[in-house]
C-alpha cells in the first residue's frame, strides 16, 4: 500500500467518523459539543493533506484534473471549516462537507483521471487561488442551503431537531456574506493570474472554463452591490449564492469532466 492509499484511508474514516457524529447531533435537542465534532474533522484533514502530497506531487509536475481537484477542494473546504469553527459557528456544514470528503478520497485514489502539468510562470499560484476560491465558495453554498432549510422551517412556523439550536437567521446570513466576500476577492486575483499566466485559451481548452467563471464572478459581484446597495437578504440572497455556485461548479466539473471522461484530453 503506497502513502498516498495508507493516509488516505485514514482521512476517508475520520471523515465518515466526523459526519456520524454530525447527523447524530441533527437528532439532538441540545447544542453540540464544538470539541467532538471538530477532532475527528481535524485528524481527518491532517491525513488528507499528507495523502494529497503523495498523490499530487510528481517528479514531472503536479497532478491536476477532475478528482485530484476535487480532492484538494475537499481538504481545502473541511480545513477551512474547522478553523472557521474555531471562532463562528460553521461546523454545522460538516453534514455536508464531511460525507463528500470521505467519498472523494478514495475515488481520488483509486479511480485514475487527470494529467500531470508542470508548474511555471505562475500557474501554480493561480492554481492554488482558484482551489482556495471555490473553497470559500463552497462554503457559501452549504450556508445558503442550511439558510434555506431556516426559512421554509420559519415560514411553517415550526423550527424542528437541529435548526433549534441554529444561530438566528441574521447571524447566519452575516456568516454567509462574510464568506461570500472572502470567495469573490480570492475568484478576483484568481481570474487575474490566469489571464496573465495562460498563454492559450483555445489550445489548453480553457475558453469554456473562463466564460462561465466570468459569469459566475458576475452573479456574485451583482449579489454583494445587491446587500450593500438595497439591503438584499433572504431568499434573494439564497438564489443568487446558489445560481453563482452553480455556475462556478458546471465551469471546472462539468467541463473537465467532459474533456476527461469523455473527450479523454487534458
Amino acid at each position: 500500500m503506497s502513502p498516498a492509499e495508507a493516509f488516505g484511508l485514514i482521512a476517508t474514516f475520520f471523515y465518515a467518523l466526523a459526519a456520524l457524529l454530525v447527523y447524530r447531533q441533527f437528532r439532538s435537542q441540545t447544542a453540540p459539543s464544538r470539541l467532538l465534532l471538530l477532532a475527528p474533522a481535524t485528524v481527518a484533514v491532517a491525513a488528507h493533506a499528507v495523502s494529497l502530497y503523495f498523490l499530487l506531487v510528481t517528479d514531472r509536475g503536479l497532478m491536476l484534473g477532475l478528482l485530484p481537484v476535487a480532492s484538494c477542494m475537499a481538504a481545502a473546504v473541511t480545513g477551512l471549516v474547522v478553523a472557521s469553527s474555531l471562532y463562528r459557528p460553521f461546523q454545522w456544514i460538516g453534514a455536508l462537507v464531511f460525507p463528500f470528503s470521505a467519498l472523494i478520497v478514495p475515488a481520488s485514489l483509486w479511480i485514475h483521471t487527470g494529467y500531470v502539468r508542470p508548474m511555471e510562470h505562475g500557474i501554480g499560484l493561480h492554481v492554488l487561488l482558484s482551489i482556495l476560491a471555490y473553497s470559500v465558495l463552497v462554503i457559501s453554498a452549504c450556508q445558503a442551503i442550511l439558510l434555506l432549510i431556516q426559512h421554509r422551517q420559519l415560514k411553517d412556523g415550526h423550527i424542528r431537531g437541529v435548526m433549534r439550536v441554529f444561530p438566528p437567521i441574521q447571524v447566519m446570513e452575516s456568516m454567509l456574506f462574510d464568506t461570500i466576500w472572502l470567495g469573490e476577492a480570492l475568484l478576483t486575483v484568481a481570474i487575474l493570474f490566469g489571464f496573465l499566466y495562460v498563454d492559450d485559451l483555445f489550445a489548453q481548452h480553457l475558453v469554456h472554463k473562463t466564460v462561465l467563471t466570468l459569469v459566475s464572478w458576475v452573479i456574485f459581484a451583482v449579489l454583494l452591490a445587491g446587500r450593500h446597495l438595497k439591503g438584499w437578504r433572504g431568499r434573494t440572497a439564497i438564489r443568487f449564492t446558489l445560481s453563482g455556485f452553480l455556475v462556478l461548479l458546471v465551469a471546472f466539473f462539468g467541463s473537465q469532466l467532459v474533456l476527461e471522461v469523455i473527450l479523454h484530453r487534458p
